[in-house]
């Protein structure tokens, strides 16, 4: 039976025919078809040998000229945390500013009269001025129940008085250790705003614990959600070594083969903690969950600093107009030195939050030692973000084998840009963020993330945006084209106007639409250790494929973004 939309499959049989095959293998090669028995790809070649496999239960995908591509990987995002916000909290990921959000925020409080805790996700923080929103907002909407809202990008909370008090904290509380609560620069009273993980933690830990059930429902939102991306394998860029519900929801959705992903994780390593007890547990913890290939905890997370937008990303120059504040570094020198040898002996994965340049620069540090310490081998540390490296650090990256995960979503002159990193850090540096075409040039591997939530996950976005450093007409129509202060354009400039949103300097660090795809797919199996399994369609290869709308190759770069993913295959399974 032909078909090339319709029910889903019951068998892993299969022959796709008849279409435009990019493999993303060495030779960049194409082919018409592609063969696949018990999920593995078997032939790819000419449609007339490809149709030779026929059997009687085979079916055939007449793909009629559509280009196909290997599964899309997702190298760090955070997916069941991202899915509780959309499935269970209020979600203002789609509310760029104030006014939005408190018709939001209120609508949300009215529809869950019952709910002992208010808490949500995504808050822009560009609309906000650096002292960030403020208590007395969400007092006016809810005084009784505690309400705890995070930024979107993960490293800012708003919080209202009732959530303040259920935690003590008061104008005479001291700064907590890798945070800060923000202050009314009169009173003195907390404003509002809490500022990273350990000003975080004074409400989370204060807040019910999230049950595995629940967990389990947002794990089967997130298969019907993101089937229409592509993406067939995800790496969980945080799993808390302290939350069993959350893991364990995972694991029990893997055995029960409820998974039409694959994910990899790395355990989440706080500081404040004894890093050796924590590297022990994790161990621990993987041997006990990694029963299947579908879910697996192979690395550990490392927050070598923190963001730009909250002045806690670690730099080597201080931020504008202070002489001192260089930002935060997480881990003292000699204690991620002694975390890295340990964890690397028992062979896990380093993972690594990476911003600001001097974190680049003592993450390489470490490694460079690490090296003369346990010795040279095939480690594939990661470094997500890579918004500030230096010159001499992206050679060190090469050389250490170091994979950058590209955020390819945030490269534009974008609200970030002018409300908070432009003032923040001034042009230079601002005008020479997240460097791309030219660690390819150095061989670097490259991958890219989405950070969900903190972009939503669509790699034709990714992809334009990875090539132009700009964001896509679909996506400033939806986010700022309302807003009369806001303007778009596709040309590249030395000086643009206020608020005009459009390709991000420098220019040459753009990427080719072949580099994007291969950063999609191979690469980002080479950051996980699964390049003999996934990222390109070879024989003998898991069977994860994604059919496109459009070939992406043949189309005016303006056109990317609109492409459609039609049908998607997970180890030879039809899943979208």
């Amino acid at each position: 039976m032909d078909k090339l939309t319709g029910n889903k499959i019951s068998t892993s049989d299969i022959i796709l025919y008849n279409g435009k095959i990019y493999t993303v293998d060495k030779q960049k090669s194409w082919k018409e078809a592609i063969v696949v028995k018990n999920g593995n790809i078997v032939y790819t070649g000419s449609s007339e040998e490809a149709l030779h496999y026929k059997e009687p239960a085979t079916e055939l995908f007449d793909l009629k000229g559509k280009m196909v591509l290997p599964g899309f990987v997702d190298a760090h995002m955070h997916p069941l945390m991202s899915a509780d916000i959309y499935m269970n909290q209020i979600a203002l990921f789609d509310n760029p500013d104030k006014k939005s959000m408190i018709k939001v925020i209120n609508e949300f409080t009215n529809l869950h009269p019952n709910q002992e805790v208010i808490r949500g996700g995504g808050f822009n923080r560009a609309a906000f001025d650096e002292q960030g929103p403020r208590k007395e907002w969400l007092d006016s909407i809810e005084k009784d129940r505690p309400v705890f809202i995070v930024s979107g990008d993960g490293h800012s909370a708003w919080v209202n008085s009732a959530a303040l008090h259920l935690a003590n904290i008061t104008k005479d509380t001291p700064e907590p250790e890798d945070g800060h609560i923000m202050r009314d620069p009169i009173t003195g009273e907390p404003s509002g705003l809490l500022q990273e993980k350990g000003a975080m933690n004074l409400i989370l830990k204060t807040l019910p614990i999230i049950s595995k059930e629940r967990y389990k429902q947002d794990i089967i939102y997130l298969e019907e959600y993101f089937g229409k991306t592509g993406i067939t394998t995800v790496f969980d860029a945080k799993i808390s070594l302290d939350e069993e519900n959350y893991w364990m929801a995972y694991k029990e959705c893997a055995e029960e083969g409820k998974l039409t992903w694959r994910y990899r994780g790395g355990w989440y390593l706080d500081p404040a903690k004894n890093l050796t007890d924590e590297i022990e547990k994790g161990k621990k913890l993987s041997e006990q969950i990694n029963t299947t290939p579908y879910f697996q905890v192979n690395a550990f997370k490392f927050f070598l600093d923190e963001v730009a937008e909250e002045k806690t990303s670690y730099m080597l120059e201080p931020f504008e107009g202070e002489s001192e504040n260089r930002g935060f570094k997480n881990f003292e020198d000699k204690q991620i030195l002694e975390a890295f040898i340990q964890l690397d002996k028992e062979g896990f994965q380093i993972h690594c939050h990476q911003i600001g340049d001097a974190a680049a620069q003592y993450g390489l540090d470490t490694l460079e030692k690490l090296e003369k310490i346990n010795g040279k081998r095939d480690r594939r540390p990661s470094f997500a973000h890579c918004q500030w490296v230096t010159e001499k650090d992206k050679k060190r990256m090469a050389a250490l084998g170091v994979t950058s995960i590209l955020s390819a979503y945030w490269m534009a002159t974008d609200d970030y840009y002018w409300d908070l990193y432009l003032p923040y850090l001034g042009k230079e540096r601002v005008n020479n963020m997240y460097p791309v075409q030219s660690l390819f040039d150095l061989g670097v591997n490259m991958a890219v993330h989405s950070d969900f939530f903190v972009s939503e996950p669509d790699p034709m976005y990714a992809i334009y945006t990875g090539i132009t450093r700009n964001i896509p007409k679909r996506i400033f129509d939806e986010k700022y084209a309302l807003n009369p202060i806001y303007s778009r354009t596709v040309n590249e400039k030395d000086n643009y106007n206020k608020n005009e949103i459009g390709p991000l300097p420098p220019f040459k660090e753009s990427a080719t639409l072949e580099q994007m795809i291969y950063a999609f797919t191979m690469g980002g199996a080479k950051s996980m250790f699964l390049e003999n399994e996934i990222g390109s369609l070879e024989v003998g290869k898991k069977a994860d494929i994604v059919i496109l709308s459009d070939n992406l190759f043949e189309l005016n770069i303006e056109e990317i973004p609109d492409v459609q993913v039609e049908m998607v295959f997970f180890e030879g399974k039809h899943t979208y």
